[in-house]
C-alpha cells in the first residue's frame, strides 16, 4: 500500500516507537512529523481507515501510569513500518 502526502509524513512518526509502546498522541505525531495538528488528525484517521493504525482510549507510560488516548500501529501497520525501515519484509 502506498501512502502519499500527509499520511506518509504522519506514518513516519512511528519510526521512533517500539512495538509494545507505540500508542502516540496527535501532538506527538505533529511534533515528530513536523505537521500542523489539523493535518495530523486527518492523516492519522486516514491511516486508521486503511487498517494501519488503531485508536486506543488509554496509553501507558513506562512506569505503568495512564497517559491518555492515542493511536498505535496495527500488525499490518507495524509490518509496513518494518519494511520501510529495513527495506524488506520480515
Amino acid at each position: 500500500m502506498k501512502l502519499v502526502g500527509y499520511e506518509a509524513k504522519a506514518f513516519s512518526a512511528w519510526r521512533e516507537t517500539e512495538p509494545d509502546f507505540d500508542v502516540i498522541s496527535f501532538s506527538t505525531v505533529a511534533k515528530r512529523a513536523e505537521l500542523d495538528h489539523k493535518k495530523v488528525r486527518r492523516a492519522v484517521r486516514g491511516l486508521a481507515r486503511k487498517g494501519l493504525a488503531k485508536f486506543y482510549r488509554t496509553s501507558w507510560t513506562d512506569d505503568g501510569e495512564p497517559h491518555g488516548a492515542g493511536y498505535g500501529l496495527t500488525s499490518q501497520g507495524r509490518a509496513m513500518l518494518d519494511v520501510s525501515l529495513n527495506g524488506k519484509e520480515g
